[in-house]
């Protein structure tokens, strides 16, 4: 919608500047800026455009990836807490516990130490702190509606983050945030579960009490409760 407003734009400055060789000069210098506003802003919009596209290939490979975990597990996507930094990508329960996970689809020499991050040499910002933030908002939110379990089932909910690209190369201690690549996630999930053994009863009750508070619903992963809204 803001590539189509910008090439709108650009049309009609165009259209201002060829179409009318005898215009006044000010209808002339309006076309001009029109068509300048429209090349300045088309860049970064298109550049935008192509990460949000990025983003959500690598979130869809997550979700086709974990639909192949056994039936108690859960899968929420897309879920927005007044806590969180913006939506989180997804939230996993299930046997491994409750998982807040977060996709990167960047390629490159990634590093991660005590959560200071780098790509190619270039400090990055915020990675840590989003999918953390997120996995204390839904630790607050669920424990809020569900007191009994805040010190079994939601003692502790954790934080992964997922690098999708083929092309990522990563280097990172284990802190407080969990990083794998896509093709580690799998194995991850399951070694969680080996440690929090959380029972499907519940796992499921606080999957059902998740997307209760989400309008748009959420994906399922098992079976069949939990269905798109998209």
């Amino acid at each position: 919608m803001a590539l189509a407003s910008l090439i709108g734009l650009a049309s009609v400055g165009i259209l201002v500047v060829v179409e009318t060789p005898g215009a006044r000069p000010m209808w002339l210098g309006a076309g001009l800026v029109a068509v300048l506003t429209a090349l300045k802003l088309g860049g970064p919009t298109t550049r935008r455009l192509r990460s949000i596209r990025r983003g959500r290939l690598g979130e869809r490979l997550v979700v086709d990836l974990l639909g192949g975990l056994p039936d108690e597990y859960w899968l929420v996507n897309d879920v927005t807490l007044g806590l969180a930094r913006g939506s989180i990508d997804h939230v996993l329960i299930g046997p491994c516990g409750v998982v807040v996970l977060e996709t990167k689809r960047v390629a490159g020499n990634i590093q991660c130490r005590d959560d200071e991050w780098s790509i190619n040499g270039d400090r990055l910002t915020d990675v840590s702190r989003r999918v953390n933030s997120g996995a204390c908002a839904v630790r607050y939110f669920l424990a809020e509606r569900h007191p009994e379990l805040v010190f079994t089932a939601l003692r502790w909910v954790e934080s992964v983050i997922v690098f999708t690209h083929p092309l990522s190369r990563l280097e990172a201690n284990q802190g407080q945030t969990i990083v794998v690549r896509y093709s580690q996630l799998f194995q991850a999930v399951l070694e969680l579960a080996k440690k929090r053994h959380l029972e499907p009863a519940i796992a499921e009750q606080l999957a059902r009490t998740l997307v209760a508070s989400q309008t748009r619903g959420a994906d399922e992963v098992g079976r069949g409760l939990l269905r798109a809204a998209s």
